[in-house]
């Protein structure tokens, strides 16, 4: 907003008054010259030398509603509060929440927020920095509450919908208060912003996700009958422990227990994490050799044939995100606990191996040069776009090939 001298700002400061104090009346009548210039103690001549039209005087008040004060120094504070708390995050939070409730559950300033937001509209820019604001401030919060302790998100929270959630929260709160204020408290709005941070912020260090919050309720998972197909059920609960947690957090025994499939069985079907890649990824892989060979046998052409390839293994990395996440985990790390494992993987679901000897038919050929291996080359090739496909997500299997298609094959050289 403007800066609007003293008359002005008066004016504005009058107008948000007679709304907050009767909402109803300004719906009945709506917002009169004379009644803001009666409420300012002042006249309509100086009314309009300070606002040219009615309109004009109306959208600074809307600004007015749409005003974010700067946030105090929120990581100073906390720290202090915690410091004279001995540390407790619960006598903290506690301690924060009643020094704040009376702001937090004031009528006027929550009228005013309401107003906000019905004047402002959805797509308000002054609404949606207003939020960033507050969503920032609680985060200064977090970091200065949790930093002795190195507390980290359990996924799927991140530190973004962690402040929205919070957020989220007291606004619930904010808004009850004016409807049945004594079921809001300061310690029910503590209690659950404690039982919030409770769920979702781990300080063990072991990145946990928040299932591993609720994973005990309920009946035990041995108790459950045997899966018709057990095999496709550890598959199935491995794909989604490594979206969640990634190759190494994932732990066999949970994904056993997932899968309904007794842990010793389990073992004894997938002895190892890499042998749960291997039987999820190894159809796909033959059918990724079986495809360059019927380029093959179509007689295509070496460059067409690596192109026709680098399409399919990105299709490949793209519908098996998770997979494909943890195989390039599992081969780029020096993983000495699982020896038969790492060669199981890269006997069986060696990608480079399936378009090397294409790149030795097109050296041999001259279409391609000789200075390197075809090995060497091949796995140059299926590296990068590996890696481009694990980076550019946002970004369809097709461009993604296409890119390092045109990268690899023809280079920066300019004809």
């Amino acid at each position: 907003m403007n800066q609007l001298d003293a008359t002005a700002a008066h004016f504005v400061e009058s107008a948000v008054t007679l709304l907050v104090a009767d909402p109803r009346r300004i719906l009945e009548r709506g917002v009169r010259v004379e009644d803001v210039v009666y409420a300012s103690d002042s006249s309509t001549a100086t009314f309009f030398r300070k606002f040219s039209t009615k309109a004009d005087f109306l959208d600074k008040v809307v600004e007015h509603l749409s005003r974010t004060p700067l946030p105090t120094e929120v990581h100073e504070t906390v720290r202090t509060q915690a410091t004279a708390n001995g540390a407790s995050i619960r006598a903290t939070v506690s301690a924060l929440v009643a020094r704040h409730f009376p702001a937090l559950v004031d009528r006027n300033g929550i009228t005013e927020s309401l107003l906000d937001h019905v004047f402002s509209g959805p797509s308000s820019p002054a609404l949606a920095g207003a939020y960033r604001v507050r969503d920032e401030a609680v985060l200064d919060a977090f970091e200065a509450l949790f930093d002795p302790d190195g507390g980290a998100f359990r996924r799927p929270f991140t530190a973004r919908s962690f402040a929205v959630t919070i957020n989220a929260i007291i606004d619930g709160f904010r808004l009850r208060s004016q409807v049945d204020a004594t079921s809001v408290s300061p310690d029910v709005m503590s209690d659950a912003v404690l039982a919030f941070l409770g769920a979702v912020v781990d300080t063990s260090g072991h990145h946990q996700h928040l299932d591993d919050v609720v994973g005990e309720v309920g009946a035990p998972v041995e108790d459950r009958p045997l899966p018709r197909d057990p095999r496709a059920a550890i598959v199935t609960a491995a794909r989604d422990e490594f979206g969640k947690r990634g190759y190494f957090m994932t732990r066999m025994d949970d994904v056993a227990d997932i899968a309904g499939v007794p842990r010793a069985a389990c073992k004894t079907l997938f002895p190892t994490k890499p042998s749960v890649i291997v039987a999820a990824l190894q159809n796909r892989v033959d059918r990724l050799r079986e495809s360059v060979a019927d380029d093959q046998l179509l007689g295509l052409d070496e460059l067409t044939i690596l192109r026709n390839h680098m399409l399919r293994c990105a299709q490949l990395a793209s519908d098996e995100i998770e997979f494909m996440d943890a195989l390039l985990v599992a081969v780029a790390h020096d993983t000495y606990g699982e020896p038969e494992g790492l060669i199981s993987i890269k006997e069986k679901l060696n990608l480079p191996a399936i378009i090397a000897p294409v790149i030795a038919r097109g050296q041999d050929s001259g279409l391609f040069r000789k200075g390197s291996s075809p090995v060497d080359l091949a796995a140059g090739i299926t590296n990068t776009l590996l890696m481009r496909c694990f980076t550019r997500r946002q970004n369809s299997p097709q461009d993604n090939a296409v890119f390092v298609g045109d990268l690899l094959l023809h280079g920066l050289h300019t004809p």
